[in-house]
């Protein structure tokens, strides 16, 4: 069914706005260094206003990176703003308290961020269904640019 309620979707279904980051580390103690500034973080995270639910996740050898879905891109950005945030990432790239430039021990060598987001309307089935517990396809493919509608499925 072709939505615009997620009401009854899980967390990152009600998301409007996600955010995707992964970092590359020097090194394996760097590693560590953020496996172990990683709990005032999350602590700060779930408390801020409309966080919703994350992921971290671990790529061999060397990357971490980050999933988490916010209610709004503003909620997003105010959670940039908070102290544990500026602090973890003054970290990362070796930078000195209210400095804005790295240092070239920075324990990352690298890192991306991408702000994702939802579309007013979206898909749901069966439980995420806001409207009834149906569960079935819809009946079209969503239309791509040079389409007026998109074919069936």
């Amino acid at each position: 069914m072709r939505t615009n309620d997620f009401s009854r979707a899980l967390p990152q279904g009600r998301a409007e706005s996600l955010f995707l980051g992964c970092n590359r580390y020097r090194s394996p103690w760097a590693v560590l260094g953020q496996v172990r500034r990683w709990p005032k973080l999350a602590r700060a995270l779930k408390r801020a206003p409309g966080y919703l639910w994350h992921r971290s996740y671990y790529e061999f050898p060397d990357r971490i990176g980050l999933v988490v879905a916010f209610a709004t891109r503003d909620d997003l950005m105010r959670f940039a703003r908070t102290p544990e945030h500026r602090e973890i990432m003054d970290w990362l790239v070796g930078a000195e308290p209210g400095s804005t430039e790295g240092g070239r021990n920075a324990p990352a060598l690298g890192g991306f961020i991408r702000i994702l987001a939802a579309e007013e309307w979206g898909y749901s089935n069966g439980i995420y269904r806001a409207e009834d517990g149906t569960l079935g396809m819809v009946d079209r493919f969503t239309a791509v640019d040079g389409e007026t509608t998109g074919p069936a499925t």
